[in-house]
């Protein structure tokens, strides 16, 4: 019984399984992938049965045997189907071809034969290896080696980087199948130490025959190996193995160091282990594995997938305590390994001034005019500066200047500009990195995709900036508007008032209306001053009683014809609102029926209760509307029919209001027919609804 022999070739067989499982739940039909898990299942077999023929001594040697050669055929036949495309260039690539198609089966032929006459119980492993058996698989091995070798030799050099790692891992195989089988060949016998060790070395080929699988995607295979996954296995397994070492040194001076031995082992050990932390924990030993990792396991050297998610994750995250100048630093500076950063963001009439710092401290004199030659370089090229580059070879980028005031920071690494649909509206400073500090290619493309995407980010947050403020620009110009309006009808009666004094002046009657219609001015205006204080201080809604707001418009418009005519229906019904504000929607929709009524046709004003509160209706006989008018220029602001004086904003207004109080304003309306307005608003609750109408009016 070998222990050694059975625990090294189980891993092996734990090693090929798992690898033949991975590329089975990944394989997509390809005929490569196929034969690929074929070979690593029937090397996973051949593995276990040596593991149990090792366990156990007196088990016969045939089963190992024709196992083992079958293995080796289906991977010597997976190599030729590799080197099959390149075989009509080469007569000596297609004479390997067919020796890897037809070599095994013809070495397994033999194996049998000879074993015809032998029982198959005969001879345990150890004795019952036959010379014939050797000399086929020593035969394997080397045919093996030479595929490898000729596939690597005659790849196109971008294929290269793709194979590479299922050369290392076949070389692995047949390599030491050749070791094995010429030692065993010279000294007539198997060297059962190179036998045992044979199961863990062959195991060392499964990572690189799994990373060769997700290169290769002709082989119709999905293999994805995780970074993440990658990173802490290898850290893992570096731990591990340090510690193991570690151990057995404790273990060595234990035995051999007298009284002092036990002392020092624990010293020992627990120096190690503490040097462990140190070195896991640091974040330059983590950067370097990364990198390690991505140089030498994976095609690119960022995962894409992943640093697009982060990035979006990043900028969507409010809640970091950052602004998001400094937000966009830190998720760019993250990615590539930087510490710190800043961005310059472009200001009117100010060129790029620094709008944020993350980890690094900027002057205030760092501002780059929009006529500066570094900005002059970032718009036209659209190139990642590489500061290290600048200071060697200041050639390559022309009449680039870079301002002193940057070349004083604390290690500038990169500058990236932020280009917003080819427009440069700013531009982003790294600091060096503490490893990896070359700019590659693969760098540069990333790091100008990350700038146009924070770019679009810093964009948007400008523009939310400036919609913020053209917000309150409009609700004080749209305040100014309705003042204008309110004004101008003021206005109106006192220049006609003006303009028929010089010739009524004398006329007693004349001198009692002209001082009823200043009265009423100064009380409109009086209202609408005292509105304008209350909206200031957020106390507008009120309760106010619908009869008596239909009546108080009807009253403001009686002084033209046609007269209104009233009917209340909704006694004792309230609704909350802004009293004055809802009096002139029904003063103006009034007015306007007024104004497109004849002097004998007919404007009514209704007001209902009903179940979905009260209804307001202001109808007339007069003009009427096409349906094109009320749908384009009905309620189109700053936009009047009547003539040079009007301010078009009155059914605008008036619909604002609506709005505001909860409801909709309904316009129906023909040509010649007339037109009905009508808005329902929401009643206050029925133990609130019985208000006193003088309380109401007097709070206007």
């Amino acid at each position: 019984m070998s222990t050694i022999g059975a625990l090294s070739y189980g891993i092996c067989a734990i090693a090929f399984v798992f690898l033949a499982g991975l590329i089975t739940v990944s394989w997509r039909g390809g005929a490569h992938g196929a034969l690929l898990v074929v070979a690593s299942a029937v090397t996973g077999v051949w593995a276990g049965v040596v593991a149990w023929a090792s366990w156990y001594s007196d088990a016969p040697a045939f089963w190992v045997e024709l196992l083992e050669l079958l293995r080796t055929a289906l991977w010597l036949v997976f190599m030729g189907i590799m080197l099959r495309p390149l075989r009509a260039r080469n007569p000596l690539i297609r004479l390997l071809t067919i020796l890897a198609f037809f070599g095994p089966p013809l070495a397994i032929g033999l194996v049998l034969w000879q074993q015809l006459g032998v029982p198959l119980d005969a001879a345990p492993l150890a004795e019952g290896v036959h010379g014939l058996f050797i000399i086929a698989g020593l035969l394997l091995a080397l045919l093996g080696l030479v595929l490898v070798e000729q596939i690597y030799r005659n790849l196109p050099a971008e294929r290269r980087w793709a194979m590479k790692f299922l050369c290392l891992g076949a070389g692995i195989l047949f390599g030491y199948d050749l070791y094995l089988y010429s030692d065993a060949l010279l000294f007539r016998q198997l060297d059962l130490a190179v036998w045992h060790a044979r199961g863990v070395v062959q195991a060392l080929a499964v990572p690189l025959i799994a990373v060769a699988a997700a290169r290769n995607r002709s082989w119709s295979l999905q293999v994805f190996v995780s970074r993440h996954v990658a990173f802490h296995t290898a850290a893992i397994f570096a731990a591990g193995s340090y510690l193991v070492v570690i151990s057995l040194g404790g273990y060595y001076i234990r035995d051999f160091g007298g009284s002092w031995g036990g002392f020092a082992q624990i010293v020992l050990v627990a120096a190690a282990a503490v040097a462990l932390v140190v070195v896991l924990a640091s974040g330059d030993m983590q950067a370097r594995l990364k990198l390690f990792l991505s140089k030498h396991f994976f095609r690119n050297k960022y995962d894409y997938r992943e640093e697009w998610l982060r990035l979006t994750n990043r900028l969507a995250d409010e809640n970091d305590g950052l602004t998001p100048y400094e937000r966009a630093i830190r998720v760019v500076a993250d990615i590539v390994g930087s510490p710190a950063g800043a961005v310059w963001y472009r200001r009117e009439d100010a060129g790029y001034v620094a709008t944020g710092g993350w980890n690094l401290q900027v002057p205030d004199a760092a501002v780059a005019s929009a006529d500066a030659p570094l900005v002059a370089f970032l718009q036209s090229t659209k190139w990642i500066v590489d500061v290290a580059e600048y200071h060697a070879s200041p050639e390559h980028y022309g009449s680039m200047e870079v301002p002193e005031w940057l070349t004083a920071m604390d290690k500038p690494w990169a500058i990236i500009p932020l280009l917003l649909q080819e427009d440069l509206v700013g531009f982003m400073v790294l600091t060096r990195p503490d490893v990896n500090t070359e700019i590659t290619w693969e760098d540069r493309d990333l790091l100008k995709t990350l700038g146009r995407q924070v770019a679009s980010y810093l964009g948007q947050h400008e523009n939310a900036q400036a919609l913020s403020r053209a917000r309150q620009f409009e609700a004080f110009n749209q305040l100014t508007a309705f003042l204008m309006h309110d004004l101008k009808n003021l206005i109106a009666q006192q220049s006609l008032m003006l303009k028929n004094a010089e010739k009524h002046k004398h006329n007693p009657a004349f001198i009692d209306d002209a001082m009823a219609t200043v009265g009423h001015s100064v009380s409109r205006m009086e209202r609408l001053l005292e509105h304008l204080q209350r909206r200031q201080a957020r106390g507008v809604i009120e309760r106010v009683d619908a009869h008596w707001l239909l009546e108080e418009a009807a009253r403001r418009c009686a002084d033209r014809e046609p007269r209104p005519a009233l009917s209340l229906a909704a006694e004792g019904r309230a609704v909350e609102a802004d009293a004055e504000e809802l009096a002139m929607v029904l003063v103006h929709l009034i007015r306007n029926a007024q104004d497109a009524t004849p002097v004998d046709g007919k404007v009514t004003a209704t007001v209902v209760a009903g179940d979905g509160g009260v209804t307001f209706e202001v109808a007339d006989s007069g003009s009427g509307m096409t349906p094109e008018f009320i749908r384009d220029e009905l309620f189109r602001p700053f936009h009047t029919t009547k003539s040079s004086k009007g301010m078009g904003i009155g059914a605008y207004q008036a619909r604002d209001v609506i709005r505001r109080s909860g409801g909709r304003l309904e316009v129906a309306s023909e040509p010649g027919a007339g037109t009905r307005f009508r808005f329902t608003l929401p009643v206050v609750g029925a133990g609130d609804a019985d208000l006193d109408s003088t309380q109401t009016a007097t709070g206007i």
